[in-house]
């Protein structure tokens, strides 16, 4: 448990953070938590990017960019995590390669590729949206978008995001 949150399953990992669905009983609902690796947890460096992410994130309001719902610090340690939109459903890369398997095996659907292609035109809103805040996100590919069963496309982990005039640690 980690302040109001219950972590039910490790969701995913990458190299500063780990990301757990976690359940928010108070509002009875999942949620994404992120928190730093255990091995980078006493690096002020990868603190203060770790910060930085759940900050940039969690300024950036479109409907295709997955919202940050809280930023807190675990009790004891203090260790910060965050918490985001879980969002059911599978990454452009996963939608893309079973489009590509079923055009191949002659049983792609006609409306498949206008769906994918609205897709991408939700994903180039939401960068448009972030360039217009002065935020690149540096890390756009298939796998950071996540495709929702009813029609959610939404543009994840800005963890390498730069935001312009901000210099460089």
């Amino acid at each position: 448990v980690i302040d109001k949150y219950r972590l039910e399953k490790l969701h995913g990992k990458g190299g500063l953070g780990r990301i757990w669905i976690a359940r928010d009983d108070r509002l009875n609902r999942d949620v994404a938590l992120k928190e730093l690796h255990p091995h980078q947890a006493q690096r002020p460096h990868a603190r203060r990017r770790f910060l930085k992410e759940a900050q940039v994130t969690g300024q950036l309001e479109h409907p295709n960019i997955v919202p940050v719902y809280d930023l807190g610090s675990r009790a004891g340690d203090e260790q910060p995590y965050y918490t985001m939109r879980f969002i059911r459903g599978d990454t452009m890369s996963e939608a893309i390669r079973r489009y590509h398997d079923r055009r191949k095996a002659g049983d792609a659907d006609r409306l498949e590729l206008s769906r994918l292609l609205r897709c991408f035109l939700n994903v180039c809103d939401a960068i448009a949206y972030a360039h217009s805040r002065g935020v690149v996100h540096r890390d756009l590919k298939p796998e950071n978008i996540i495709l929702g069963a009813f029609g959610e496309v939404l543009v994840l982990d800005w963890g390498l995001a730069k935001t312009m005039g901000e210099t460089e640690e």
